[in-house]
C-alpha cells in the first residue's frame, strides 16, 4: 500500500519526465531531489512494515535477498569460443575453459558466490589454464537465465555434487563467499577432493546473512525470522551450523585466501581455521576485500600454486 506522499512524488518524477512539447522540464535538479526522498521513504515504510508484521515482511526479505540479480550468457560465451557449456539438469550448469596447453596437467573446479559471475575470475582462470589445468566454471542455480529464480545454500550444495559426480573427479576446488560455505557443507556430505580454497569464505553464515538483513533496515525479531527464512529455505544446512566440527573432520590439503579488510566475513574467522583442519594453511592479504581479492595477483599466485603442488609440497609447508 502507497502512502499519499509516495504516490505525489513518485507523480511528480513521472511529470518530470514527460515535461511539455514547448519546454521540457529539467529533471536532473528534481531527480536529485526526489530519489533520495524516495528512498527514504521506501525504507520508512518496511520499517513500519517490519514492526507491525515482523514474520510476513521477513519472508517477503528472505525472498528478494536470495533472488538471482545476475546471469550468465553461456549462448554467448560458446559462440565466441571462450568455454564450452555444459549443464547440470535444468537450473545449473558448468562453462569448461581447456587449458592453454595440449594436455591437461590437473582439473578445476571453480565455484562462485550468491550474486558472483564467472567474469569475476577471468584472470584467475587465464592463470590455471596458462599453468595446465582445464577449469570447470560451476553456474549456480538461478544464473542461468535473468529473473530465473532464488539461489539457496540447498541449492548451492546440491550444484557442487553435482559437478562433481557428473563431471568430476577434480583435483582441485576453488569456491568464493557462500559457495565456500557450500562447499564445506558437500565435503561433510561425502565430496571427494584433494586440494580446497576456500576464498573470502564466511564460516559463520548465519553472520553473513544477518549483516544483509540490516542492510535493509530491520531489526530485532525481524531480523531473527529473517535469518531464519533464509535458513530455512537452504534446508537441511542450517546456517548456524557449528563449522569447526565439519573441519576437525576434513584430511584435504586446504588453502584459506582472504583479505584482512573483509567487510562480509571477519578475519578472525578464517584466522582459526588452520588449527582446526589439519590440513589447512591461511594466506591473509593486507590489500583487498571480500570480491576484489579474487583479482590481485599476488593471491592469483598463491592459490596457482597450491593447486599446482605435489603432496611432499604440502607437507613441508
Amino acid at each position: 500500500m502507497k502512502t499519499p506522499d509516495l504516490q505525489f512524488a513518485r507523480l511528480a518524477l513521472a511529470k518530470a519526465r514527460a515535461g511539455t512539447a514547448e519546454s521540457p522540464a529539467p529533471l536532473g535538479p528534481l531527480r536529485a531531489r526526489l530519489v533520495p526522498w524516495l528512498r527514504s521513504a521506501r525504507r520508512a515504510v518496511l520499517q513500519g512494515a517490519a514492526t507491525v508484521a515482523p514474520g510476513l515482511t521477513a519472508r517477503l526479505l528472505a525472498r528478494r535477498y536470495l533472488a538471482v540479480g545476475t546471469w550468465v550468457d553461456t549462448a554467448r560465451i560458446e559462440a565466441r569460443g571462450i568455454a564450452q557449456f555444459i549443464a547440470l539438469g535444468e537450473d545449473a550448469g558448468i562453462l569448461r575453459h581447456a587449458p592453454f596447453g595440449e594436455t591437461v596437467a590437473r582439473r578445476v573446479l571453480l565455484v562462485h558466490g550468491h550474486e558472483g559471475h564467472v567474469r569475476q575470475f577471468a584472470r584467475l582462470i587465464r592463470a590455471l589454464r596458462q599453468d595446465g589445468a582445464q577449469v570447470d566454471a560451476l553456474i549456480l542455480p538461478g544464473h542461468l537465465k535473468p529473473g530465473q529464480g532464488h539461489c539457496s545454500m540447498a541449492g548451492i550444495v546440491a550444484a557442487i555434487t553435482r559437478a562433481a559426480q557428473e563431471q568430476g573427479p577434480y583435483d582441485a576446488v576453488i569456491a568464493h563467499c557462500v559457495g565456500a560455505s557450500g562447499l564445506l557443507f558437500a565435503l561433510d556430505g561425502g565430496l571427494a577432493c584433494a586440494r580446497v580454497v576456500l576464498v573470502s569464505a564466511p564460516l559463520e553464515v548465519a553472520r553473513l546473512v544477518r549483516y544483509g538483513g540490516t542492510q535493509y533496515g530491520i531489526g530485532g525479531r525481524c531480523l531473527d525470522a529473517f535469518v531464519h527464512e533464509v535458513s530455512r529455505a537452504g534446508a537441511p544446512y542450517a546456517l548456524e551450523t557449528p563449522w569447526r566440527p565439519m573441519a576437525e573432520d576434513r584430511r584435504e590439503a586446504c588453502l584459506v585466501v582472504h583479505a584482512r579488510d573483509d567487510y562480509a566475513a571477519p578475519v578472525s574467522e578464517v584466522e582459526a581455521l588452520p588449527g582446526v583442519w589439519p590440513g589447512a594453511q591461511a594466506a591473509i592479504f593486507d590489500e583487498g576485500d571480500h570480491n576484489g581479492i579474487i583479482a590481485m595477483a599476488p593471491a592469483i599466485a598463491e592459490i596457482t600454486a597450491f593447486v599446482a603442488a605435489e603432496p611432499e609440497a604440502d607437507a613441508a609447508r
